[in-house]
């Protein structure tokens, strides 16, 4: 057998019947993004960090000198590696990062206490589940206020298809607004992301061996499962 460090179970699926696919048309900014993403060197003691390709990390930190945003949501803080690359690579944006639990209680963290405080405090930590229909019309406007939505969540075949469906039902202000998906070839999440029919583009090659993908939600968030 081939020496493969870590492998998931997968689909191959055809592109060209996913109308959303072929509606993207922001190749000048992804090719910049790649092409800043391959000058950088993270400074993070995760070993994943600077896997290009292989990880989203550095093809994260090429979005955000590329989109500059100014308000970003990241879900899922889990060892805060990804936080880390949204707090030192968009230096103007605040990072507004949801969990179910607290950063500090993770047996690693890439976080520390100084970065929830320093910068005028450009960091906030919701414990929070953004698939619950009860918890996530308290954070409507914050999403709305966002220039670039990470979601990186437990990829269980539940919350991306629950935050999905709530996230299209928002009426947003139409403005440039992106939201990166982490893990879109996990057999759980083929389907949610092909029912996603804001323009989008898998951007693998460049990200996640799991899957990374990129979607236009300038003119809101269309989702049909």
């Amino acid at each position: 057998m081939l020496p493969i460090r870590h492998a998931i179970e997968s689909a191959c699926t055809s592109i060209d019947d996913d109308p959303a696919t072929q509606i993207f048309n922001n190749y000048d900014m992804l090719c910049r993004a790649v092409l800043l993403a391959s000058r950088q060197t993270i400074k993070s003691e995760n070993p994943f960090a600077n896997l290009f390709p292989g990880d989203h990390y550095r093809i994260l930190s090429g979005l955000m000198l590329e989109l500059q945003p100014k308000v970003i949501v990241d879900i899922g803080t889990h060892f805060g590696t990804g936080t880390r690359v949204l707090l030192d690579y968009a230096p103007g944006a605040v990072v507004h990062t949801f969990d179910v639990l607290p950063w500090d209680r993770f047996d690693v963290t890439y976080l520390t206490p100084k970065d929830f405080v320093e910068n005028g405090g450009r960091l906030t930590q919701y414990i929070a589940d953004l698939s619950d229909l009860r918890i996530f019309p308290s954070f409507v406007e914050l999403l709305d206020t966002a220039d670039f939505v990470m979601c990186d969540g437990p990829k269980d075949g539940n919350f991306e298809n629950k935050f999905y469906t709530l996230l299209s039902s928002l009426n947003l202000a139409k403005k440039p607004r992106w939201l990166f998906l982490d893990d879109i070839r996990f057999l759980s999440e083929i389907n949610s992301w092909r029912s996603i029919q804001s323009p989008k583009i898998d951007i693998t090659s460049f990200g996640h061996f799991s899957g990374s993908g990129l979607v236009d939600i300038s003119q809101g968030f269309v989702f049909d499962p």
